[in-house]
């Protein structure tokens, strides 16, 4: 195998991957960073997560998230809350136009990646499904690069996701969130 090549395969499928379907989407004009929309999922995906969480899924300081969060707010798509347990603990909740945007965004990247998939004969896609998942179990380890690279995806997590299988191939137990 011919490494270099190798190497310019994959930043070209990374790139694609990132200007095809990623891009399009953070190109919309709702004047979202990443990070703020990461933000969203992470509030999307998790149940009243405090801001501390955020931070540890996002692996941003308390002062980032504290900021981005601000500006969430400022957009009127987080807004904050006092937990019901416990009234010193404040939790983040989308607000009604962020659950719509952050939702119309996802639909929006599932599509364009459906349109791709579609291109592809079954054979095709088996075969690079097949090594995807071959790649990530080779790469992935060690237990704490997978709670370094995870999505946090939370309540949304889903038992069979690649990463969480892989967790479990090493540990015998599944991923916990935060």
């Amino acid at each position: 195998m011919d490494l270099y090549k190798f190497d310019l395969t994959l930043r070209l499928f990374n790139r694609t991957l990132s200007e095809l379907i990623y891009k399009p989407v953070s190109n919309k004009k709702n004047g979202l960073t990443n990070v703020q929309r990461n933000c969203l999922r992470f509030i999307y995906c998790h149940k009243n997560p405090s801001a501390k969480e955020v931070a540890e899924g996002l692996q941003i300081s308390n002062a980032a998230v504290t900021k981005l969060i601000d500006r969430l707010e400022k957009k009127r798509l987080v807004v904050r809350k006092f937990s019901q347990n416990d009234r010193r603990q404040i939790i983040l909740e989308l607000t009604p136009e962020g659950l719509k945007i952050y939702e119309q965004e996802r639909e929006s990247l599932l599509q364009s990646l459906q349109e791709i998939i579609n291109r592809l004969d079954p054979e095709t896609l088996k075969n690079l499904k097949q090594g995807i998942q071959g790649f990530l179990e080779a790469a992935l380890v060690k237990k704490e690069d997978i709670d370094r690279i995870c999505l946090h995806c939370g309540w949304f997590h889903l038992p069979d996701c690649p990463g969480n299988l892989r967790y479990r191939s090493l540990t015998g137990e599944d991923k916990k969130e935060i």
